[in-house]
Parts: structure tokens; C-alpha cells; sequence
């Protein structure tokens, strides 16, 4: 059994935001930034959380911020800013732009743990990185994957001990709940939900 002091949070809230064309995780849907209604999910299950991203308008959350060790490396090098200055072996990645991920689904993959390096979400067979457990132990395994320049995610996990797992058949999902927000007319359209 895991308390909330044995888990890290770490959300990675780095990311360009092309598409949205400002930044994602700040970006309001409804009366909420999409990086709140993460936050909001991640508290009930960790008392520490660490936002990896360099932008100042995330310091209002009260939360470390942490800068991307390699820059223009993606959401891999996010991983492992974030497990290099995480203090727990567990550690919760989440992505600042899933507003509707639930705390059903954030307890499952805590109870499904079962010390993996890397516990990952899959949906309809596709995995789902950014919402995964890893181990802190892996982020060497991560760093050398980085320098040989191997970013995605699924390929950089190859070689340490994996393991998916799908909520699909929960009666508590939604198949929202892994929806991730990159355009103003996704926000219009998740305005809806």
C-alpha cells in the first residue's frame, strides 16, 4: 500500500504549444487552466509534485518548476528532468493538457503497481506514456536514450521492465479520460463534456 508521500507527481507542462498557439497548460477550458484540473486529480493521491516546465506563469501554482535538462528533446527529456529531481522511487507522469484524466483511474494505476520500471495506461491497444508510473531507477536508462537521440517515448522504454494496463472495461470509464487538448477547437468541443 502506498501513501501520498511515497509518490511524486510529475507533470509536464514544457511542451511548444504550436497548435494551441499559447500555452496549453494555461489555456482555460471552462472556468479552469487545463493544467488546474490536473493538479486538482494529482493532490488527492501526492503530496509532492514537480512541474517540469521553464515557463514563470506556472509558479503561481505554488509548485517547483523545473526546467528541461536537454532542451528540444520532447517529453522524454521532460521524464527525466523530472525523476532526476524527484526524492521517490514512485513517480506519477501526467500531461498538463489531459483535464479529464480521474482519480479512478490514477488509484488503478497506483494499485495495479507492482514495481515495474514503467506501469503505462493503454486505451483501445494504444499506449498512453504520459499517464504511467516510472521508477526513478530508470531515468539513467532514459538519459542514455536521450543522448543516442531515441525520443519517443515507447521506443526509449524498450529494455526495461514494462507493463500496460487498460481501464477500457472499467465501468467508471469514459474514454475521456485520456482526451489531450492541442487546439482552440478542441477546446470548444470539450467545452461540451
Amino acid at each position: 500500500m502506498y501513501t501520498k508521500k511515497d509518490l511524486t507527481a510529475i507533470i509536464l507542462a514544457g511542451g511548444k504549444s504550436t497548435r494551441m498557439k499559447q500555452d496549453k497548460g494555461l489555456t482555460y477550458l471552462q472556468d479552469t487552466m487545463l493544467v488546474e484540473a490536473v493538479l486538482e486529480k494529482v493532490k488527492k493521491i501526492s503530496s509532492t509534485i514537480l512541474l517540469i516546465t521553464a515557463h514563470p506563469g506556472y509558479l503561481q501554482f505554488g509548485f517547483p518548476c523545473i526546467a528541461d535538462v536537454y532542451s528540444n528533446k520532447g517529453p522524454l527529456a521532460a521524464i527525466y528532468a523530472g525523476l532526476l529531481h524527484s526524492k521517490t522511487s514512485l513517480n506519477l507522469v501526467m500531461a498538463c493538457d489531459t483535464p479529464f484524466v480521474s482519480e479512478h483511474l490514477l488509484n488503478g494505476l497506483l494499485d495495479a503497481y507492482s514495481n515495474e520500471d514503467v506501469l503505462y495506461s493503454e486505451h483501445l491497444g494504444k499506449p498512453e506514456p504520459l499517464c504511467a508510473i516510472y521508477n526513478k531507477s530508470c531515468a539513467n536508462h532514459l538519459k542514455n536514450r536521450i543522448e543516442a537521440d531515441v525520443l519517443k517515448i515507447t521506443d526509449a522504454i524498450q529494455g526495461l521492465q514494462i507493463r500496460p494496463i487498460s481501464f477500457d472495461t472499467e465501468p467508471w470509464f469514459t474514454a475521456h479520460e485520456f482526451a489531450n487538448i492541442n487546439t482552440p477547437e478542441e477546446i470548444l468541443k470539450y467545452k461540451k463534456i
